[in-house]
């Protein structure tokens, strides 16, 4: 059995697993509540599954980007529950996340976001090419927008009138009400990142925080995923 957290931005979601395949899950809108809430979240879960915290073999965590104290709660609570079983920690982009239900639809595809109040996460995911993660203002994104590419994510939601008023009928858009994220979609990416060996010093690991002078090394570090 696995256990999945995701806390990176103000939607939090935990999974319980199985070989990847989903046995229990909550997510709910934590705001700014993470540190209070995500530990009792896991014992509801896990009681949910008739499972005890011991009888877990796996930890799946959500890296970012996203907010800062978000992010450090659940990779926090991850890295220590992974320490003190002794059990593999796994982690997935959180960008990755948002874009995985889009791809192979035949469009490049762009997953947002929020980043603060005038800023966004950026993830692009060209037919055939690594991913570019970048985080910018909402206007110079807005600004580039494409009619041949599909929008998707958390902040496009948010993003949504204006998108169109810049596209039109061009807009490629998975308008979508968050939580645009399931831990237990998460489960499954991590699963096979697992069973590749692709796995973190539960010591050592850390969030990725998308910020200016950490844009050109997370695009030579960020993890891939098989989606």
């Amino acid at each position: 059995m696995e256990l999945s957290i995701d806390t990176s931005t103000r939607f939090a979601s935990v999974a319980i697993s199985r070989r990847g395949e989903t046995v229990a899950e909550l997510t709910w809108r934590s705001e700014r509540n993470h540190s209070v809430e995500l530990v009792p979240a896991i014992r509801e879960l896990t009681a949910r599954a008739g499972i005890e915290i011991r009888g877990l073999e796996a930890i799946f965590i959500a890296r970012g980007p996203g907010g800062f104290s978000a992010l450090r709660v659940g990779m926090s609570t991850a890295k220590a529950m992974a320490a003190s079983l002794a059990i593999p920690l796994v982690a997935v982009g959180t960008l990755d996340l948002e874009v995985a239900p889009y791809l192979g639809l035949g469009y490049p595809v762009c997953g947002v976001i929020g980043a603060g109040r005038t800023r966004v996460y950026v993830g692009g995911y060209g037919i055939g090419e690594e991913p570019k993660y970048d985080v910018v203002s909402t206007e110079e994104f807005l600004s580039t927008v494409q009619p041949d590419h599909l929008y998707c994510g958390e902040g496009v939601h948010e993003l949504a009138s204006e998108l169109r008023q810049r596209l039109g009928d061009g807009l490629l858009i998975a308008d979508v009400p968050p939580p645009t994220r399931r831990a237990g979609a998460m489960a499954a990416m991590a699963y096979l990142k697992l069973q590749a060996g692709e796995v973190e010093d539960a010591l050592t690991s850390e969030p990725l925080y998308l910020r200016s002078s950490q844009v050109n090394m997370a695009n030579k570090t960020w993890l891939k995923t098989d989606i």
